[in-house]
Order: structure tokens, then C-alpha cells, then sequence
């Protein structure tokens, strides 16, 4: 065995539930070789049957990946593994080839709605089961910062495969009753990814008119950032939707597997409104839903109403597939704007969460807007991001004051005063440290709007001692 004598690794690119830096200062080709390294022996910890390892490696277009990928790949052969190279995707095309391809694990590189000169890497085991900090993704880091690896007795190859048309077909077959359906909508690729692959999907189905909207893959995101979280990113589709008298929008993330909706009258749905529609096609007697700690009362009120079983988890897409697989959950949600379904191995998708809306809309012949104006009865404000000098110290403070009420640690702290109150006195909020950012996100909800609003200011200043 040998030690790699590169620089060393910079270990704040392991996050919670990915690997993501600034290249090439954080992250660069020296982390790539030896991460995928030790993706590789980790994977094969699994590998019972003792056969030649199968890792699928995509990519997104950041002018970074490419250097990336092939440090990353030449990891993999120097342990052996075989690679099937899928080339430019999105990540959920990305999970469907892992589990198209039977591989035992998935790499791909991205830094999803992040701009430049950010990247990174999701993992990912067999049936694109996510690797994380809890599963995983902590003994990949240890051991690529040993840099400690065996020479290997044998080198793996690579096979280039493109499985645009496999996707293509699996929409097809899955939404077959949607074919001759007439919709019209627009559709932002946000110049990211979503702009190689949807076009190749949508073509399926001749009878929809989609007008598309900053289709062109350039991931410098010059028109808009590709964050449909962030509602002013969708102006362009507002615009577009009241011109054309469509009967919604859509815009997509930088990677493809978020997705943010305007409505008929051009107004943007509310992420908890779009959980609540995809809970009341999935969810059925019995079911399980996950959502993470977020979301709207009125999600987990909405699952149980359909005689579901609403379970909450922490936020990140590695936690929300964990439980539901654990679960065997129809349905999962997040605020951010990441939807899951079992009927896509669990994992996520933006074009799923599309075609389940549309679904939906020709199920119930309903406009958007009259669909959602039915799910709104909480008032919740936008997320707030609060830099502070120190995470832990901000969290103890906030907790103190509020120790005589109901309180959750599962992610962040979370406050509900909600069960047993008037309406007049019901609210929560959930403070968490950024999984991705240096920052205290604050999400808070109330019964009626001058109680968030009054809540919302206590907030802020028991944060001000805090703040940088």
C-alpha cells in the first residue's frame, strides 16, 4: 500500500448529505482521486458477493466538472471498479441509470443551484440510496483524508452510456395516461441541466405546447440564479404564463431535481401547497409521508386527513429517503422544494413532480390557482437567514428562552405551540444551522397573520446578540 502525498484535503467540504467546495481552492482534482478512492473501498464493504465493483459517474456542466471527473474516475479504476459513464445528466437521471445500470453505487458531480466556481459530489450505494454523514459519508471522508490505499491488482474500464432514451421511456410507460392529454405550460430550465433532459422526455407527449424559457445549458446562470426557492428567480415565468394564458409554470434548479411552480393567475405556489396536491395523489389509507421539519402544519394535517401517517425528519435529501425506504413511504416533501416518490425508487425528482401535477390538474379538470386557494389557512413567512458568530451558542440561547414550551431537537431546535391553543395563539418556528451555508435559517408559522408577524419580531431579537 501506498500514501498519496497531495495536499491535503479541506475538510469543511463534507457536508451533511453531500461533498461540496469552491474549485479549486476547497475542492479540486487532489479530493476528487482520493475521495472516489474511498467511495469505492466503502462501497465494496457491501460487496458480499466479492464481484468487480459497477459505479455509474454523471455530471453536471460547471466548467469545473469535467477535471473533476476524471480525477474522480481514474480513483475509481486505481480500486478496481468498473465505471458506466453516463455523461451530462441531472441528478435524478442520474439516480435512475444507478438503478437502471443495477450498479452498486453512483457518483455525481455537482453543486446543484450553488453558482461558480462551486462544486461537489453526491454518493450514493445501490438503488442511488444517498450516502450521508450518518450513513456513510463520515468514514468516506476519514479515509480519504488518510490517503492510505492499496495498489490494485487490477485496473477497471469504462463504458460510455447514454440513458436519455431509458428516461425518456420511463415517463412514457409510467404517465402512459397522460399521452393524450392537451395542457399548455411553461417550463425554465434555468439554464441548468433540466434544459439537456426535458425537451428529450417532453417529446413523448406530442399534444402538450411547452414554451421553454432560458433552455440553453450555461451553468454561469447569467439570465437568473437556479433557486425556485427563491421566489424572484420566477419572475420570467410569472411574465410568461399571464402573456401566454398557460395554464402554469415551472422552473427548475441547477442540477434538475427542484422544482418551483407558478399558478394560471401567475402567482408562485407555496412549496407546502405543492406537498399538500402530491400527498392527495400518492398518500391512501395507511400510507406513510415524510416531510421534513419545514414545512406547513397543514402538510402533515393534509397527509392525516387522507388517513395517512404524516413522519417528520430532518431536512436533506439523504435523511428523507433514508425514512421513507425505512418507512416504504408513497411520498416525501421538503420546503426546499424537493419532492420524492416511492414509484422513483425513492429518491427525487422535478420532471416526476411535474407530471404528478399534471396528473392531478386532468384528475380533477380544476384550474391551478382554485386548487391551491383550498389549501391555504396558515400564514408562514418566507425563509430568514441569520449569519451569527457562533451556531451552537445562538441555538442554547433561543432554547433557554423558551424552555417551558414544547421543544424538538431533531434538527436545529424547533418550537410548536400549537395542540391545545386557540387559534389566536398558535405558531411555531424551527431554527437550524445551514447544511450547506454558514447560516441560522429561521422558518415560522402562525394561525393568523399579526401572530407570525409579532412572533417573527421576537425572534429576530433574541437573535441580535448573535448576529455578526
Amino acid at each position: 500500500m501506498h500514501k498519496i502525498r497531495a495536499a491535503n484535503i479541506n475538510q469543511t467540504i463534507f457536508k451533511a448529505y453531500d461533498i461540496r467546495g469552491k474549485y479549486p481552492d476547497e475542492i479540486n482534482e487532489d479530493a476528487a482521486y482520493r475521495i472516489a478512492r474511498a467511495f469505492a473501498r466503502y462501497v465494496a464493504l457491501s460487496n458480499h458477493e466479492h464481484k468487480t465493483l459497477t459505479i455509474v459517474i454523471g455530471t453536471d456542466a460547471r466548467p469545473s466538472s469535467p477535471a473533476l471527473k476524471k480525477a474522480f474516475i481514474d480513483g475509481l479504476l486505481h480500486e478496481g471498479a468498473n465505471i458506466i459513464d453516463g455523461g451530462l445528466t441531472t441528478t435524478p437521471m442520474h439516480y435512475f441509470a444507478v438503478n437502471y445500470a443495477r450498479a452498486d453505487g453512483g457518483a455525481m458531480i455537482t453543486a446543484s443551484h450553488m453558482p461558480l466556481p462551486t462544486n461537489g459530489f453526491k454518493l450514493s450505494r445501490k438503488g442511488a440510496v444517498p450516502i450521508g454523514s450518518e450513513s456513510g459519508l463520515a468514514e468516506i471522508k476519514n479515509d480519504a483524508l488518510r490517503g492510505v490505499f492499496i495498489s490494485p491488482e487490477r485496473e477497471g474500464r469504462i463504458e460510455p452510456h447514454n440513458f436519455l432514451g431509458a428516461y425518456a421511456d420511463f415517463y412514457e410507460q409510467k404517465f402512459s395516461d397522460l399521452k393524450e392529454s392537451v395542457v399548455s405550460f411553461v417550463a425554465d430550465p434555468s439554464n441548468g441541466m433540466a434544459g439537456l433532459i426535458l425537451p428529450a422526455v417532453l417529446e413523448r407527449f406530442s399534444r402538450w405546447n411547452v414554451s421553454y424559457l432560458h433552455g440553453e445549458v450555461d451553468m454561469t446562470f447569467q439570465h437568473h440564479e437556479a433557486d425556485p426557492l427563491k421566489t424572484e428567480t420566477m419572475a420570467d415565468v410569472q411574465e410568461a404564463v399571464l402573456k401566454g394564458r398557460a395554464a402554469f409554470g415551472v422552473s427548475f434548479d441547477g442540477d434538475g431535481d427542484r422544482i418551483g411552480f407558478i399558478d394560471d393567475n401567475g402567482d408562485v405556489v407555496s412549496t407546502d401547497a405543492i406537498a399538500m396536491l402530491l400527498a392527495e395523489r400518492y398518500v391512501r389509507e395507511g400510507d406513510a409521508a415524510v416531510f421534513d421539519v419545514n414545512v406547513s402544519r397543514a402538510v402533515r394535517e393534509t397527509i392525516e386527513s387522507l388517513g395517512g401517517r404524516a413522519l417528520e425528519d430532518r431536512v436533506g435529501h439523504s435523511f428523507i429517503k433514508a425514512r421513507m425506504k425505512k418507512e416504504r413511504a408513497v411520498f416525501g416533501g421538503e420546503h426546499s422544494g424537493h419532492y420524492y416518490f416511492k414509484d422513483f425508487f425513492y429518491a427525487d425528482s422535478a420532471i416526476f413532480a411535474l407530471f404528478s401535477l399534471i396528473a392531478l390538474l386532468q384528475e380533477k379538470r380544476a384550474e391551478f390557482s382554485t386548487l391551491v386557494k383550498q389549501l391555504l389557512r396558515y400564514h408562514k413567512s418566507p425563509e430568514i437567514n441569520f449569519n451569527v458568530f457562533d451556531t451552537d451558542e445562538a441555538l442554547d440561547g433561543i432554547a433557554a428562552h423558551f424552555h417551558g414550551e414544547r421543544i424538538s431537537y431533531l434538527d436545529g431546535i424547533k418550537i410548536e405551540h400549537w395542540d391545545s391553543f386557540p387559534p389566536s395563539e398558535q405558531w411555531w418556528f424551527v431554527l437550524r444551522p445551514s447544511n450547506t451555508e454558514n447560516l441560522l435559517r429561521l422558518n415560522i408559522e402562525a394561525a393568523t397573520e399579526g401572530l407570525l408577524e409579532q412572533k417573527k419580531k421576537l425572534i429576530e431579537e433574541l437573535l441580535r446578540p448573535f448576529l455578526l
